[in-house]
């Protein structure tokens, strides 16, 4: 039923709008010059996207906002997406996961820290990254070029001249230069950090050529082994900076290129940061687009949710196609940054180039992941249609899938993990430590946590939601045990066991109580049930690797007397792991513990 609104009582000033259905659920914000036209647009009859006809459907309510100026209402709009996130919007996927490198530099001695949220604390932030992989990897280079100290806690002046300060692991890796035990002035060590941030914008030549200088000054101070280090960053450094050649020729160029690839309701934006005149980052972003959007107004929505966020601001903002509301998004932009920042479609020249480059890769990246689009469509619907035909079920919103880790029956562990409506939900998934069971009895083990599980205080809502099906990576045996332990609870339980037919590709037998079914292997429903298999066996090997890294890595040295949890903490962190202490020599642990600490260390290690 399609809802017809007067509009005559609506205001004719600036504001925001929200849409929403029957439940008072908010199904789209937008914005207005004139809040009175702009709505009595969607009720007029004229052709209409599906979108919007699909939207106008739905509304039952609109709330408006008045505001004094097009600005406020960009402002309170964003504000209000940010809060509702409604269906009918264009939104980035939550971006929770999204790192930024942190330069604590109004300290006395900055450190390079990463963080989750950009804060207002006076340090410098680079970010977003989409990819936690790219941030490692830039830290790894940052680390193994610069002289850094390691040290977690903030460093003070003061606090050295009253002998606060302890050495570094860096510091007894010989990397530190002494900044934690005062060798080394604020004022020095801020140009180390200047460098680092040089490195960060991109700036390569000069970061080069500062390296060169101390390469040699190291050398001439008979520092071989730093000297190295630095010649093995410089070449890492020089290698990306020979890869820089589309921008190159200009290095006050500073932009942000953003290239769009679309198809019905999935999008996937991709992001090149240009820095100093290179290439320094290139992120891609998945685009929630529920209902069927066009580039425009998924260009909008990143603008919106990624600068919202952003660290790191270009002067320059160059996009694949025009956005419908440029003057708005530039003032909205230049308040963010605090200094202009342009918005713009280049037709020719060098910055074509570049945002064809963005536009390429976002259609590249797009065809890569638009199969394993299709796959989960596929295997949310028919795989499951076809799991419910199996097992008898009406409805099926939610599968718990369990497995049990150990070696030998040491560290025992047990994990679940949680599909519901269509996808794995990671805040639901649960670990448990084996506490009845000794040795490796897995029956036993994953009769225990499935009955602590249903038994658990059903005032923990997500604990109360039962499945609809429990998968067990296991065979007949443990499907009937498992059944026998639920047999008060309404829930199927199945298993996945490798098949014993001769097919080699045919594995992964479905198990039921009544008996074996042998799935083709293209089967959605086959699919469906690895990939839940799959993500318990790993989340459950996870956390067993955690109890049994923390229980090898120090019962060794538990046992030396003096050795205390610090000291431990700081060896594992040097040498990795137990066997990596014994095989260190003398002086390379005296290094991080002192020459009387080591002699004990190596006696008592054997």
């Amino acid at each position: 039923m399609t809802y017809r609104f007067s509009t005559k009582n609506f205001s004719s000033s600036a504001g925001v709008y929200l849409m929403k259905d029957k439940s008072g659920t908010v199904i789209y914000v937008g914005k207005a010059k004139n809040l009175k036209k702009r709505l009595a647009s969607y009720f007029v009859k004229q052709d209409k996207s599906p979108k919007t006809m699909a939207l106008v459907e739905r509304i039952h309510k609109i709330d408006t906002i008045a505001v004094k100026s097009e600005l406020e209402a960009f402002l309170l709009e964003n504000e209000q997406i940010k809060k509702y996130r409604p269906a009918f919007n264009v939104v980035m996927r939550d971006d929770k996961n999204y790192l930024y490198i942190r330069i604590t530099v109004d300290e006395e001695f900055p450190r390079i820290l990463l963080a989750r949220k950009v804060a207002r604390d006076g340090a410098k932030y680079f970010g977003p990254y989409a990819s936690s992989g790219h941030v490692h990897e830039v830290l790894k280079l940052i680390k193994r070029t610069f002289p850094l100290c390691s040290a977690s806690q903030p460093i003070t002046t003061a606090g050295l001249k009253k002998g606060k300060g302890r050495a570094c692991l860096n510091y007894h890796l010989n990397i530190c230069p002494g900044v934690c035990v005062g060798r080394v002035t604020s004022a020095a060590y801020h140009q180390t950090i200047d460098q680092v941030i040089q490195f960060l914008q991109g700036n390569y030549p000069l970061v080069i050529q500062r390296l060169k200088k101390q390469m040699a000054e190291l050398s001439g101070k008979k520092e071989f082994e730093r000297a190295a280090r630095v010649r093995d960053g410089l070449k890492a450094i020089e290698a990306i900076n020979e890869r820089q050649s589309v921008v190159k020729a200009n290095l006050s160029v500073s932009e942000d290129v953003i290239g769009v690839a679309r198809q019905l309701n999935k999008a996937l934006v991709v992001l090149l940061q240009i820095r100093s005149g290179a290439i320094v980052n290139g992120q891609q972003y998945a685009i929630d687009t529920k209902y069927e959007a066009d580039e425009p107004e998924i260009l909008e929505g990143f603008l919106r949710d990624y600068y919202a966020e952003a660290a790191d601001w270009p002067k320059t903002i160059l996009l694949s196609h025009p956005i419908n509301d440029n003057q708005s998004f530039i003032g909205w932009l230049t308040e963010l940054a605090g200094r202009r920042v342009m918005i713009s479609v280049p037709t020719k020249g060098r910055q074509r180039a570049i945002v064809r480059l963005a536009q390429s890769n976002a259609e590249m990246k797009f065809q890569q992941t638009a199969g394993r689009w299709q796959l989960e469509k596929l295997v949310a619907t028919e795989g499951v249609e076809g799991l419910k035909q199996i097992v008898g079920l009406k409805t099926l919103t939610r599968i718990e899938a369990y497995d049990i880790s150990n070696l030998q029956g040491t560290d025992s562990v047990g994990a679940m993990v949680v599909w519901e409506k269509g996808e794995m939900d990671k805040k639901q998934y649960r670990r448990f430590k084996i506490k009845t069971v000794a040795g490796p009895n897995d029956f036993a083990s994953l009769a225990e946590i499935l009955r602590r599980r249903f038994q658990h205080d059903k005032g923990d809502d997500k604990f109360a939601r039962l499945p609809d099906v429990v998968l067990i990576d296991g065979g007949k045996g443990q499907v009937n045990t498992i059944a026998r332990v639920l047999k008060n609870n309404k829930v199927a339980v199945i298993g996945l066991a490798k098949g014993s037919h001769s097919r080699t590709k045919a594995k992964d037998d479905l198990v039921l109580s009544t008996g074996i079914r042998v799935l083709p292997d293209n089967s959605p429903t086959k699919i469906l049930l690895q990939n839940i298999r799959d993500e318990v066996h790993r989340f459950a090997i996870a956390y067993h690797t955690v109890l049994r890294k923390k229980r090898t890595t120090t019962s060794g040295l538990d046992k030396i007397g003096g050795v205390g949890a610090a000291t431990r903490k700081k060896l594992i962190k040097v040498f990795g792991s137990m066997a990596g202490v014994k095989r260190a020599g003398l002086a390379e642990i005296a290094r991080v513990v002192g020459e009387k600490q080591a002699i004990r260390i190596r006696r008592d290690l054997g």
